[in-house]
Protein backbone atom coordinates (compact mmCIF):
# COMPACT_ATOMS: atom_id res chain seq x y z
CA UNK A 1 0.00 0.00 0.00
CA UNK A 2 1.24 3.47 -0.87
CA UNK A 3 1.94 5.45 2.33
CA UNK A 4 0.90 9.12 2.25
CA UNK A 5 1.76 11.82 4.78
CA UNK A 6 -0.91 14.45 5.39
CA UNK A 7 -1.67 17.33 7.73
CA UNK A 8 -4.63 16.82 10.05
CA UNK A 9 -7.44 19.27 9.23
CA UNK A 10 -8.26 19.63 12.94
CA UNK A 11 -5.04 19.79 14.99
CA UNK A 12 -2.58 20.54 12.16
CA UNK A 13 -0.19 17.70 13.08
CA UNK A 14 1.45 15.54 10.39
CA UNK A 15 0.35 11.90 10.23
CA UNK A 16 0.59 8.82 7.98
CA UNK A 17 -2.70 7.76 6.42
CA UNK A 18 -4.18 4.28 6.79
CA UNK A 19 -6.49 4.83 3.80
CA UNK A 20 -6.04 7.31 0.90
CA UNK A 21 -9.13 9.39 1.80
CA UNK A 22 -8.24 9.82 5.47
CA UNK A 23 -8.38 13.49 6.55
CA UNK A 24 -7.89 13.39 10.32
CA UNK A 25 -5.10 11.86 12.38
CA UNK A 26 -7.47 10.25 14.91
CA UNK A 27 -11.12 9.60 15.71
CA UNK A 28 -10.96 12.30 18.40
CA UNK A 29 -9.87 14.92 15.85
CA UNK A 30 -12.63 13.85 13.45
CA UNK A 31 -15.28 14.15 16.16
CA UNK A 32 -13.89 17.50 17.33
CA UNK A 33 -13.94 18.90 13.80
CA UNK A 34 -17.47 17.61 13.17
CA UNK A 35 -18.66 19.24 16.40
CA UNK A 36 -16.92 22.46 15.41
CA UNK A 37 -18.55 22.48 11.97
CA UNK A 38 -21.98 21.84 13.48
CA UNK A 39 -21.46 24.73 15.90
CA UNK A 40 -20.39 27.04 13.08
CA UNK A 41 -23.43 26.14 11.01
CA UNK A 42 -25.68 26.71 14.01
CA UNK A 43 -24.09 30.12 14.63
CA UNK A 44 -24.42 31.00 10.95
CA UNK A 45 -28.15 30.07 10.98
CA UNK A 46 -28.63 32.13 14.12
CA UNK A 47 -26.82 35.09 12.59
CA UNK A 48 -28.91 34.90 9.42
CA UNK A 49 -32.10 34.81 11.52
CA UNK A 50 -30.97 37.84 13.54
CA UNK A 51 -30.11 39.76 10.38
CA UNK A 52 -33.45 38.85 8.81
CA UNK A 53 -35.30 40.02 11.92
CA UNK A 54 -33.27 43.27 12.09
CA UNK A 55 -33.93 44.04 8.42
CA UNK A 56 -37.66 43.47 8.89
CA UNK A 57 -37.67 45.86 11.85
CA UNK A 58 -35.53 48.57 10.20
CA UNK A 59 -36.96 48.32 6.69
CA UNK A 60 -39.11 51.44 6.92
CA UNK A 61 -36.30 53.80 7.99
CA UNK A 62 -34.47 56.02 5.48
CA UNK A 63 -31.31 56.44 7.62
CA UNK A 64 -29.78 54.17 10.23
CA UNK A 65 -27.37 54.71 13.13
CA UNK A 66 -24.04 52.87 13.28
CA UNK A 67 -25.44 50.18 15.60
CA UNK A 68 -28.57 49.70 13.46
CA UNK A 69 -26.53 49.59 10.26
CA UNK A 70 -24.24 46.92 11.77
CA UNK A 71 -27.27 44.79 12.66
CA UNK A 72 -28.75 45.32 9.20
CA UNK A 73 -25.58 44.04 7.53
CA UNK A 74 -24.85 41.37 10.15
CA UNK A 75 -21.38 42.71 10.99
CA UNK A 76 -19.72 44.27 14.05
CA UNK A 77 -19.44 48.01 14.69
CA UNK A 78 -15.62 48.01 14.15
CA UNK A 79 -16.15 46.31 10.78
CA UNK A 80 -18.65 48.97 9.81
CA UNK A 81 -16.27 51.75 10.85
CA UNK A 82 -13.53 50.09 8.77
CA UNK A 83 -15.81 50.14 5.69
CA UNK A 84 -16.57 53.79 6.29
CA UNK A 85 -12.84 54.55 6.56
CA UNK A 86 -12.18 52.71 3.29
CA UNK A 87 -14.94 54.66 1.54
CA UNK A 88 -17.28 51.72 0.97
CA UNK A 89 -19.99 53.53 2.96
CA UNK A 90 -20.50 57.32 3.11
CA UNK A 91 -22.42 58.40 6.24
CA UNK A 92 -24.34 61.66 6.61
CA UNK A 93 -23.42 63.83 9.60
CA UNK A 94 -26.48 65.16 11.37
CA UNK A 95 -24.62 66.76 14.31
CA UNK A 96 -21.10 67.13 15.68
CA UNK A 97 -21.23 63.64 17.24
CA UNK A 98 -23.94 61.86 15.27
CA UNK A 99 -23.88 60.28 11.83
CA UNK A 100 -26.47 58.31 9.88
CA UNK A 101 -26.07 55.94 6.97
CA UNK A 102 -28.57 56.04 4.09
CA UNK A 103 -30.62 52.87 3.67
CA UNK A 104 -29.84 52.83 -0.07
CA UNK A 105 -26.12 52.29 0.64
CA UNK A 106 -26.87 49.50 3.09
CA UNK A 107 -29.18 47.71 0.67
CA UNK A 108 -26.55 47.91 -2.02
CA UNK A 109 -24.05 46.37 0.43
CA UNK A 110 -26.42 43.76 1.85
CA UNK A 111 -25.55 41.19 -0.81
CA UNK A 112 -22.57 40.31 1.37
CA UNK A 113 -23.29 37.10 3.29
CA UNK A 114 -23.53 37.84 7.01
CA UNK A 115 -21.30 35.70 9.17
CA UNK A 116 -21.01 35.36 12.93
CA UNK A 117 -18.37 37.47 14.68
CA UNK A 118 -15.95 35.09 16.39
CA UNK A 119 -12.35 34.89 17.50
CA UNK A 120 -10.22 37.01 19.84
CA UNK A 121 -9.20 40.04 17.76
CA UNK A 122 -7.36 41.70 20.66
CA UNK A 123 -4.02 40.56 19.12
CA UNK A 124 -3.90 40.73 15.32
CA UNK A 125 -1.61 39.32 12.68
CA UNK A 126 -1.67 40.42 9.06
CA UNK A 127 -2.23 38.05 6.14
CA UNK A 128 1.29 38.69 4.82
CA UNK A 129 2.78 37.81 8.22
CA UNK A 130 0.71 34.60 8.38
CA UNK A 131 1.93 33.45 4.96
CA UNK A 132 5.55 34.17 5.85
CA UNK A 133 5.56 32.81 9.41
CA UNK A 134 3.75 29.55 8.70
CA UNK A 135 5.04 28.96 5.13
CA UNK A 136 1.58 28.34 3.66
CA UNK A 137 -0.18 29.42 0.48
CA UNK A 138 -2.90 32.06 0.35
CA UNK A 139 -5.42 29.53 -0.96
CA UNK A 140 -4.75 27.21 2.00
CA UNK A 141 -5.15 30.13 4.41
CA UNK A 142 -8.49 31.11 2.85
CA UNK A 143 -9.71 27.51 2.94
CA UNK A 144 -8.84 27.02 6.61
CA UNK A 145 -10.38 30.35 7.60
CA UNK A 146 -13.58 29.48 5.77
CA UNK A 147 -13.73 26.10 7.50
CA UNK A 148 -13.24 27.76 10.88
CA UNK A 149 -15.78 30.49 10.13
CA UNK A 150 -13.39 33.47 10.44
CA UNK A 151 -13.62 36.65 8.42
CA UNK A 152 -10.58 38.93 8.32
CA UNK A 153 -10.72 42.37 9.82
CA UNK A 154 -9.88 44.96 7.17
CA UNK A 155 -7.76 47.84 8.43
CA UNK A 156 -6.58 50.42 5.90
CA UNK A 157 -7.03 47.96 3.07
CA UNK A 158 -5.09 45.10 4.73
CA UNK A 159 -6.54 41.87 6.10
CA UNK A 160 -5.86 40.91 9.73
CA UNK A 161 -6.68 37.72 11.63
CA UNK A 162 -6.83 36.79 15.34
CA UNK A 163 -3.29 35.65 16.16
CA UNK A 164 -4.35 33.19 18.87
CA UNK A 165 -6.61 31.28 16.48
CA UNK A 166 -4.04 31.33 13.69
CA UNK A 167 -1.39 29.86 16.02
CA UNK A 168 -3.81 27.08 16.87
CA UNK A 169 -4.53 26.20 13.24
CA UNK A 170 -1.02 26.37 11.82
CA UNK A 171 2.45 25.33 12.87
CA UNK A 172 5.33 27.85 12.52
CA UNK A 173 7.82 26.79 9.87
CA UNK A 174 11.14 25.54 11.26
CA UNK A 175 14.16 27.82 11.05
CA UNK A 176 16.67 26.46 8.52
CA UNK A 177 20.13 27.43 9.75
CA UNK A 178 22.71 26.20 7.24
CA UNK A 179 25.39 26.13 9.93
CA UNK A 180 23.42 23.52 11.90
CA UNK A 181 21.53 21.55 9.21
CA UNK A 182 22.28 19.82 5.93
CA UNK A 183 19.72 19.83 3.13
CA UNK A 184 19.21 16.29 1.82
CA UNK A 185 19.29 17.59 -1.78
CA UNK A 186 22.75 19.12 -1.19
CA UNK A 187 24.05 15.86 0.30
CA UNK A 188 22.77 13.91 -2.68
CA UNK A 189 24.81 16.11 -5.03
CA UNK A 190 27.96 16.48 -2.91
CA UNK A 191 28.29 12.80 -1.86
CA UNK A 192 26.63 11.09 -4.83
CA UNK A 193 24.05 9.25 -2.73
CA UNK A 194 20.30 8.75 -3.15
CA UNK A 195 17.43 10.15 -1.09
CA UNK A 196 16.45 6.59 -0.15
CA UNK A 197 19.96 5.91 1.18
CA UNK A 198 19.91 9.13 3.25
CA UNK A 199 16.52 8.29 4.79
CA UNK A 200 17.63 4.77 5.70
CA UNK A 201 20.98 5.99 7.03
CA UNK A 202 19.54 8.65 9.36
CA UNK A 203 17.04 6.10 10.74
CA UNK A 204 19.80 3.55 11.36
CA UNK A 205 22.16 6.05 13.03
CA UNK A 206 19.31 7.91 14.81
CA UNK A 207 20.44 11.25 13.41
CA UNK A 208 18.07 14.16 14.27
CA UNK A 209 16.07 15.41 11.26
CA UNK A 210 13.31 17.96 10.66
CA UNK A 211 11.20 19.07 7.71
CA UNK A 212 10.81 22.50 6.15
CA UNK A 213 8.01 21.99 3.64
CA UNK A 214 9.39 19.37 1.24
CA UNK A 215 12.97 19.85 2.44
CA UNK A 216 14.52 17.13 4.60
CA UNK A 217 16.97 18.78 7.02
CA UNK A 218 19.63 16.66 8.75
CA UNK A 219 21.68 17.60 11.82
CA UNK A 220 25.05 18.67 10.47
CA UNK A 221 26.99 17.82 13.61
CA UNK A 222 25.54 14.31 13.98
CA UNK A 223 25.85 13.54 10.25
CA UNK A 224 29.55 14.52 10.19
CA UNK A 225 30.20 12.50 13.31
CA UNK A 226 28.53 9.37 11.94
CA UNK A 227 30.28 9.64 8.56
CA UNK A 228 33.71 9.86 10.15
CA UNK A 229 35.56 6.57 9.54
CA UNK A 230 39.13 5.53 10.26
CA UNK A 231 40.59 6.11 6.79
CA UNK A 232 39.13 9.61 6.70
CA UNK A 233 40.45 10.31 10.21
CA UNK A 234 44.01 9.40 9.30
CA UNK A 235 43.89 11.44 6.11
CA UNK A 236 41.95 14.56 6.99
CA UNK A 237 41.80 14.85 10.80
CA UNK A 238 44.17 15.33 13.75
CA UNK A 239 43.67 14.63 17.43
CA UNK A 240 44.50 17.34 19.95
CA UNK A 241 47.84 15.71 20.80
CA UNK A 242 48.72 15.25 17.12
CA UNK A 243 47.87 18.87 16.38
CA UNK A 244 49.95 20.14 19.31
CA UNK A 245 52.97 18.18 18.12
CA UNK A 246 52.48 19.04 14.45
CA UNK A 247 52.09 22.79 14.99
CA UNK A 248 54.44 22.99 18.01
CA UNK A 249 51.85 24.42 20.37
CA UNK A 250 51.05 24.12 24.05
CA UNK A 251 47.65 22.75 25.06
CA UNK A 252 46.30 26.04 26.44
CA UNK A 253 47.44 27.95 23.36
CA UNK A 254 45.81 25.36 21.09
CA UNK A 255 42.45 25.49 22.86
CA UNK A 256 42.47 29.29 23.09
CA UNK A 257 43.13 29.67 19.35
CA UNK A 258 40.60 27.00 18.36
CA UNK A 259 37.90 28.51 20.56
CA UNK A 260 38.58 32.04 19.27
CA UNK A 261 38.32 30.78 15.67
CA UNK A 262 35.05 28.93 16.40
CA UNK A 263 36.33 25.50 15.32
CA UNK A 264 34.32 22.52 16.62
CA UNK A 265 35.88 19.13 17.16
CA UNK A 266 34.24 15.78 16.53
CA UNK A 267 34.41 13.26 19.37
CA UNK A 268 34.92 9.60 18.50
CA UNK A 269 35.43 7.44 21.54
CA UNK A 270 37.90 9.16 23.88
CA UNK A 271 39.46 11.31 21.14
CA UNK A 272 38.42 14.68 19.77
CA UNK A 273 39.29 15.26 16.11
CA UNK A 274 39.71 18.53 14.22
CA UNK A 275 39.79 18.96 10.45
CA UNK A 276 43.37 19.29 9.24
CA UNK A 277 42.36 21.87 6.63
CA UNK A 278 40.83 24.11 9.33
CA UNK A 279 43.90 23.75 11.55
CA UNK A 280 46.23 24.53 8.63
CA UNK A 281 44.39 27.79 7.99
CA UNK A 282 44.71 28.65 11.67
CA UNK A 283 48.26 27.50 12.47
CA UNK A 284 50.17 26.80 9.26
CA UNK A 285 51.75 30.24 8.97
CA UNK A 286 52.88 29.90 12.60
CA UNK A 287 54.93 26.72 12.03
CA UNK A 288 58.52 27.43 13.16
CA UNK A 289 60.77 28.43 10.25
CA UNK A 290 64.17 26.67 10.47
CA UNK A 291 66.97 27.97 8.16
CA UNK A 292 68.31 25.42 5.69
CA UNK A 293 71.88 25.90 6.99
CA UNK A 294 70.79 24.89 10.49
CA UNK A 295 68.99 21.80 9.22
CA UNK A 296 72.11 20.79 7.20
CA UNK A 297 74.87 21.32 9.79
CA UNK A 298 73.06 20.93 13.11
CA UNK A 299 71.05 18.24 14.86
CA UNK A 300 68.23 18.55 17.37
CA UNK A 301 68.84 17.10 20.82
CA UNK A 302 66.03 14.52 20.49
CA UNK A 303 67.39 13.28 17.16
CA UNK A 304 70.93 13.14 18.59
CA UNK A 305 69.80 10.90 21.45
CA UNK A 306 68.43 8.37 18.96
CA UNK A 307 71.38 8.63 16.56
CA UNK A 308 74.08 8.14 19.17
CA UNK A 309 72.04 5.82 21.40
CA UNK A 310 72.47 7.97 24.49
CA UNK A 311 70.44 8.89 27.50
CA UNK A 312 69.42 12.47 28.12
CA UNK A 313 71.58 12.88 31.24
CA UNK A 314 74.81 11.65 29.63
CA UNK A 315 74.18 13.68 26.47
CA UNK A 316 73.63 16.91 28.42
CA UNK A 317 76.64 16.42 30.69
CA UNK A 318 79.12 15.54 27.92
CA UNK A 319 78.00 18.23 25.43
CA UNK A 320 78.14 20.84 28.20
CA UNK A 321 81.62 19.68 29.33
CA UNK A 322 82.95 19.65 25.75
CA UNK A 323 81.37 23.02 24.92
CA UNK A 324 79.56 21.75 21.81
CA UNK A 325 78.20 24.64 19.72
CA UNK A 326 74.44 24.92 19.99
CA UNK A 327 71.81 27.34 18.69
CA UNK A 328 68.17 27.99 19.56
CA UNK A 329 65.52 28.51 16.84
CA UNK A 330 61.78 29.22 16.59
CA UNK A 331 59.60 26.67 18.29
CA UNK A 332 62.02 26.61 21.26
CA UNK A 333 64.26 24.03 19.53
CA UNK A 334 67.92 23.51 20.55
CA UNK A 335 70.29 22.41 17.77
CA UNK A 336 73.84 20.96 18.20
CA UNK A 337 76.60 21.08 15.58
CA UNK A 338 76.89 17.69 13.85
CA UNK A 339 80.69 17.49 13.33
CA UNK A 340 81.38 18.36 16.97
CA UNK A 341 78.94 15.70 18.10
CA UNK A 342 80.64 13.15 15.82
CA UNK A 343 84.06 13.91 17.30
CA UNK A 344 82.68 13.81 20.83
CA UNK A 345 80.85 10.52 20.49
CA UNK A 346 83.24 8.97 17.90
CA UNK A 347 80.56 8.42 15.26
CA UNK A 348 80.81 8.59 11.52
CA UNK A 349 79.01 11.62 10.13
CA UNK A 350 76.35 11.47 7.45
CA UNK A 351 78.86 12.38 4.68
CA UNK A 352 81.12 9.39 5.41
CA UNK A 353 84.14 11.29 6.78
CA UNK A 354 85.96 10.01 9.86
Amino acid sequence: MHIVTKTCSCCGNTFTTDIPRQTYCSVACRNTQNTRIKRQRKEARKARAEVKEARATLEGKAHLSITEAAKFLGVSRPTLYARIEQGELVPIRVSSRTVRIPMEQLKADSHLTPQPSKGDFSVLISKAEVLEKYNISESWLMRRMKEEGFRPRIIKGKAFYPKKEVDRMFKPKPVYNKEDWYNAEDLMQSEGITRKYISAYVREKKIPVQRDGRLLLISKKEWDRSRLFQGDIEKNYLTVDQAKKHYHLGQQTFYDKVKAAGLEGTRTGVFVYYKKADLDRLFKDKTPKIPAEIRKNYMRSGDALKYYHLGQKRFSEETQAAGVTKVRTEGNYVWYKKDELDKLFKKISDNGNN
